[in-house]
């Protein structure tokens, strides 16, 4: 019985919770266990594509004036993530998924987690006795 009552909690809690990653091209890096995204929703993971253009601030000058595509990881609410996918006709491949990790870049490594990790590491050292 208490072995069910573990499982049954463990699954509970994995349910409430995810985590996502965060970021856009190989600038991403993996969040927290998020687990209220507003109004009681539940959290999605999100990934997308979009085209630079002049008015997009997440864009160099160079990327804008090519028309660069690129790809945008985050976290939202259940039902953005759905009116997203009925409302902005500039976004491409979108997923919205929820299990943890779901959203993880295809063919890029993230540079900030590795960037982050190495940070962690080099401070762990300094004060390692």
């Amino acid at each position: 019985m208490l072995h069910q009552l573990i499982v049954f909690c463990l699954c509970f809690a994995t349910t409430l919770s995810i985590r996502c990653y965060l970021g856009m091209d190989n600038e991403c890096f993996l969040a927290p266990d998020a687990k209220d995204c507003g109004s009681g929703d539940a959290c999605r993971c999100i990934k997308y594509r979009f085209t630079c253009t002049e008015d997009d601030d997440a864009c160099n000058q160079q990327e804008k004036s090519a028309g660069t595509t690129k790809w945008v990881y985050s976290l939202t609410s259940e039902s953005v993530c759905e009116a997203y996918k009925d409302a902005i006709s500039s976004l491409f491949d979108m997923e919205c998924c929820s299990t943890d990790r779901c959203n993880r870049p295809d063919n890029v490594e993230c540079s900030s987690s590795n960037t982050r990790r190495r940070l962690l590491r080099k401070f762990t050292d300094l004060f390692d006795v």
